[in-house]
């Protein structure tokens, strides 16, 4: 079984420069063309092959599923939406500019030290680590073999997802960066030993002229490469 962990494109709430989980925002229409150079990207391998479809319960995530489906052919299957699969819940954080939470919150640090993270009036990092098992028990363990997965979620949710089903200590997402709108992330499923193994990670190279500005200052933090155990 494959796995292709994408995070959604870009939404209306990724332009505003403030923190954004859980308020629901459509894609923009950069967004949507983010959306479909990934399903181009992906479509030879997906193509009129057994697949599965999941996203977040927010809009932003089901539009860019929508629209991989749409360029892999496969616009007819069911797509299941679960809250298993939504953003982190950041609680007072939401709405905030980066700086207003560095001065109010500075011990609140969504990069390095996510696996101690606790959103005042929020989720906690463990909170959504329940949330990723509880999806993998409920979905992922009742899966065909030979069934190819999409998951379309969120940029903090994605890394916990990943270092969950890796196995990784928990302190071991914090090396994981932000992933880029549209990224992909593969995962290949090793049946015997009920692990999984890491293909591609964080892969945006679809996007070229489509990248967020910006990106390589503040999504590229990590001070450890995270193929390294």
């Amino acid at each position: 079984m494959k796995l292709y962990l994408i995070r959604h494109a870009e939404s209306y709430g990724n332009i505003k420069g403030k923190i954004i989980s859980t308020t629901d925002f459509e894609l923009t229409e950069k967004g949507i063309v983010q959306s479909q150079r990934i399903g181009q990207k992906i479509c030879s391998e997906l193509k009129e092959k057994p697949i599965s479809a999941y996203c977040s319960s927010l809009a932003r995530a089901r539009q860019t599923l929508v629209e991989i489906l749409r360029c892999i052919g496969q616009e007819n299957i069911e797509i299941i939406e679960t809250d298993f699969l939504k953003e982190m819940d950041l609680g007072l954080l939401e709405g905030m500019t980066w700086e207003e939470r560095r001065q109010k919150y500075p011990e609140v640090d969504l990069d390095k030290k996510l696996s101690l993270l606790q959103a005042p009036y929020g989720e906690s990092f463990q909170d959504v680590k329940n949330r990723c098992k509880m999806f993998a028990e409920e979905y992922l363990e009742k899966e065909a073999d030979e069934k190819s997965i999409i998951i379309v979620s969120h940029g903090i949710t994605l890394r916990i997802l990943t270092n969950y089903l890796l196995k990784r200590p928990d302190e071991d997402v914090n090396f994981l960066n932000w992933m880029e709108n549209t990224a992909l992330t593969e995962l290949i499923s090793e049946k015997e030993s009920h692990t999984y193994q890491l293909v591609r990670l964080n892969d945006y190279s679809h996007l070229r002229e489509l990248q967020t500005v910006g990106y390589d200052k503040w999504g590229l933090f990590a001070t450890r490469d995270y193929w390294a155990k």
